[in-house]
């Protein structure tokens, strides 16, 4: 039981994949059209953002492996919350640099069918690209994007910690 009280790296990991499920709940792209129209799309409203949701849930769950574990169980369980981290602050990196490709990707939204037109014949996500590509529209990140960076950071770091930090042994 004392381990689970004073393992700073492992409720490191939980607190940032808890975080990360937190952010999917806020907007993270702001999409707008060339007449003004805009979309506010909230992570957890497209498959991609509810992906980053069970990233995050994952990585709780392998700070609970951490807290759990002793011995090399933790490696195991810090390697996966490690990756995982890694993934979300990937997304949320790709997010910040190349907005429009992920506001792409997010392309399924119901939020977006009022900023993109299809015919029946294009899929929405190919009227998207095609859209961004022509300028018609455009995307920017908006405060959930940074809360999941952060998260994933944050993940991430208790991560890293959990393979240094040796718990004390019981008084």
């Amino acid at each position: 039981m004392e381990r689970l009280k004073r393992n700073p790296a492992g409720w490191g990991l939980i607190l940032g994949g808890a975080i990360v499920v937190f952010s999917t709940f806020f907007v993270w792209l702001v999409v707008t059209h060339d007449d003004g129209q805009e979309a506010r799309i909230r992570a957890i409203e497209d498959v991609t953002g509810q992906t980053i949701l069970f990233l995050g849930v994952a990585a709780a769950l392998c700070g609970l492996g951490v807290l759990a574990s002793g011995g090399g169980g933790k490696y195991v369980w810090a390697t996966f919350g490690l990756l995982l981290g890694v993934v979300v602050v990937a997304g949320a990196a790709w997010g910040i640099v190349d907005a429009d490709g992920l506001a792409a990707q997010f392309a399924e939204v119901e939020a977006m069918s009022t900023v993109v037109s299809t015919t029946p014949d294009i899929p929405q996500v190919e009227a998207a690209e095609q859209a961004f590509a022509d300028g018609t529209l455009s995307a920017r990140v908006a405060f959930g994007l940074f809360i999941g960076l952060a998260g994933g950071l944050l993940a991430m770091l208790g991560a890293l910690m959990s393979y240094r930090f040796t718990p004390p042994g019981a008084d």
